[in-house]
């Protein structure tokens, strides 16, 4: 696996080479469909993934750039870590969280099955989606256990201030999407109001679908955060009252701490739980006669 920095001078250069040499190390044991070709940390992030994804429209959020990117490529993957990790907001331990976090999501491609279907039908779509969300709780839950044995056994130190501070603001920022009711339970209301009136599913699904990504993910980002570190749990009473999380919300959590907790890839027990879950967002997917349909659920 080669490891490419195009940041710094020669020194920095090679620190920050020795410092994702944990990934190469860890590369050679894992058991993975696709290897990792390259990692890079580019001079320009957007202009590298636009070159290795063969586009020009990549365009990072200016203050919300992604701080990695993986790029499958028929050699295997291509593992981008943005040039701002290596700056003063960051250290290593906040690194070596989210080196991991990365590498996971690579390893769980080929750890989780793949679905074959000659359609897209309620079980595939409930199924695909469900493993979405369990991949990013479970790549979450690994990296904070690699960082804090390597903070433990090799640095032989405590979880830094700089880490610490990572991420509890990772954590609040999560916290208030969940708890903002009219970005996401106001807003899904209203646009089935408006469906009321123009009975167009796809119009629906595009105005909320973005909603839901987003919601959702939080929701996954924070629980593994407070999953792991039980000290941060006590500001779980931030979203007591936040209207997605009702007990179908609370049974796909448990649901997802049993199976990390197992060790177990195998989630095709947790349809129905994946279904109940997306209800909360005002949809449910039904099978039709010729495909997939969409059914509007109203919201408490």
């Amino acid at each position: 696996m080669k490891i490419t920095v195009e940041i710094g001078n020669s020194k920095q250069r090679k620190d920050i080479v020795d410092e994702l040499g944990i990934i190469g190390e860890a590369a050679k044991h894992a058991t993975m469909a696709f290897r990792i070709q390259e990692v890079i940390v580019p001079q320009d992030f957007d202009a590298k993934v636009n070159e290795l994804q063969g586009t020009n429209d990549f365009r990072s959020i200016p203050g919300a750039e992604p701080v990695a990117r993986s790029i499958f490529h028929e050699k295997g993957y291509y593992l981008l870590f943005h040039p701002n990790l290596f700056t003063k907001h960051y250290d290593n331990q906040v690194r070596f969280s989210i080196y991991w976090h990365e590498f996971t999501l690579i390893v769980n491609k080929g750890r989780f099955p793949v679905l074959t279907r000659h359609k897209l039908d309620r079980y595939a779509n409930y199924f695909m989606n469900l493993y979405q969300l369990f991949d990013q709780y479970d790549a979450a839950r690994k990296s904070f256990e690699f960082r804090d044995a390597i903070v433990k056994n090799v640095l032989q130190s405590e979880l830094s201030d700089t880490a610490r501070t990572d991420l509890e603001t990772s954590l609040m920022g999560n916290l208030a999407l969940i708890n903002n009711k009219p970005e996401y339970y106001d807003w899904i209301k209203f646009q089935q109001q408006e469906f009321a009136t123009h009975k167009n599913v796809s119009q629906f699904l595009a105005q909320i679908q973005g909603k839901i990504s987003q919601l959702s993910f939080s929701i996954i980002f924070a629980y593994a955060t407070m999953d792991h570190y039980e000290y941060l749990r006590e500001k779980e009473q931030l979203i007591s009252e936040a209207p997605m999380l009702d007990n179908n919300t609370r049974v796909l959590l448990e649901y997802f701490r049993l199976k990390y907790e197992e060790g177990s890839p195998d989630l095709s027990d947790g349809v129905d739980i994946m279904e109940a879950f997306w209800a909360n967002f005002g949809i449910r997917f039904v099978d039709g006669s010729h495909s997939l349909q969409c059914e509007v659920v109203p919201l408490g």
